[in-house]
């Protein structure tokens, strides 16, 4: 395009610049001042059940359930609520752990969204568990009192009550102001077997939370970042997860549901292939480092563990490129593996994931029986 010539050009170049310094102006006048950044940022609690001073195990076994679960409508809060034989499918997540020898057990979002004396019941059973077996159970997730979103790690001699965020869609209800109340903060759990941050779905993908996960791996504050699901979407979290795992020295993991007994989806997603809309695909997320000293847990060796749409070619896909395993859509099964908890960092501010050897091992599925 050729150039005005004269006063003209001088108006458009004028004009044009002060075009750009207001949306510029713009653009700073809406930046939040650092008491409103800081208020976006979740609060963190961290709790030690570990003696002080002493080093974690040099590998933990950890089991994640994908189980189907089946919810209806709360009718006066709008929030899901766990269908009683949920309890059941719960059972069997744990009996599975304790024959594999399990020192950490996470269940999905809701598998204690049941109804009171029902989920007493289950969390005494897995109380009783975690007491006898010297284990430690994410277990999921319930709504309380206050319709928070809460989510009970238990130990063999003490329990703590992390909470969800942020609402999901799907627990924002329009109908008297009700549905999910915001939670309060992250919590981080020290134990034997780890450092532990669970989360609930969206919290994994919400910009506050992952500047706060983030800078904890950075500074080696944390070993194990759990996101519990239920969503149809897993596709969305594990890339997150993928992103995390690739640049911080921690392990990510999804754990969603088989399915949510919808018969007629299940049928759709067998027909056309998982889309990342099928539920399942729980998940784990490492840097598996490849050299040879780590074989068998190379990637090559894995590739059995992982399904169709997350490869390309005989290597891992881009966006899942620290991809460790992951059990299909509908099937009902457990994830274990062991985990190096004594990764590391030289020095910590490359912010690269200089880590132990191996970082994971024993990776196997187990189908639920």
């Amino acid at each position: 395009m050729r150039r005005p010539a004269g006063p003209l050009f001088g108006f458009l170049l004028a004009s044009s610049v002060l075009a750009g310094s207001a949306a510029v102006w713009g653009r700073a006048a809406q930046r939040p001042s650092e008491n409103e950044f800081l208020g976006d940022l979740p609060t963190l609690r961290r709790v030690e059940h570990i003696v002080p001073g002493t080093l974690p195990r040099a590998f933990a076994t950890y089991a994640q359930c994908q189980t189907e679960l089946t919810v209806h409508s709360d009718e006066e809060t709008g929030l899901p609520v766990g269908d009683d034989q949920n309890a059941g499918r719960v059972s069997l997540c744990l009996e599975a752990a304790v024959r594999e020898g399990a020192n950490v057990l996470i269940l999905p979002e809701l598998s204690l969204a049941l109804r009171e004396p029902v989920r007493k019941e289950a969390m005494e059973r897995l109380r009783q568990a975690a007491h006898e077996r010297q284990m430690i159970i994410v277990a999921g997730s319930y709504y309380d009192s206050n319709r928070q979103s809460r989510l009970p790690v238990i130990g063999p001699d003490w329990e703590e009550l992390g909470y969800k965020i942020r609402p999901s869609r799907f627990e924002s209800s329009p109908r008297q102001g009700r549905g999910m109340t915001p939670g309060d903060g992250l919590l981080l759990v020290s134990t034997p077997f780890g450092r532990v941050v669970p989360l609930t779905c969206v919290d994994l993908i919400s910009d506050g939370v992952q500047y706060e996960l983030r800078n904890l791996a950075t500074r080696a504050q944390v070993d194990v970042i759990a996101n519990l699901n239920f969503n149809p979407a897993a596709w969305e979290f594990m890339i997150e997860a993928n992103s995390i795992a690739r640049r911080h020295p921690v392990f990510v993991s999804i754990t969603n549901v088989a399915g949510a007994g919808d018969r007629k989806a299940q049928e759709e997603c067998r027909k056309t292939g998982d889309t990342g809309y099928c539920y399942g695909n729980s998940s784990l997320f490492a840097n598996l480092r490849e050299r040879e000293s780590d074989c068998p847990n190379c990637a090559k060796s894995i590739m059995d563990l992982l399904e169709r749409p997350f490869l390309a070619g005989s290597a891992r896909a881009l966006p899942y490129d620290t991809l460790v395993a992951v059990a299909p859509p509908f099937q009902n099964a457990l994830l274990v593996y062991d985990l190096n908890l004594r990764l590391h960092r030289e020095p910590a501010t490359t912010n690269a994931p200089d880590q132990g050897y191996p970082t994971v091992k024993n990776i196997r599925r187990v189908t639920l029986q």
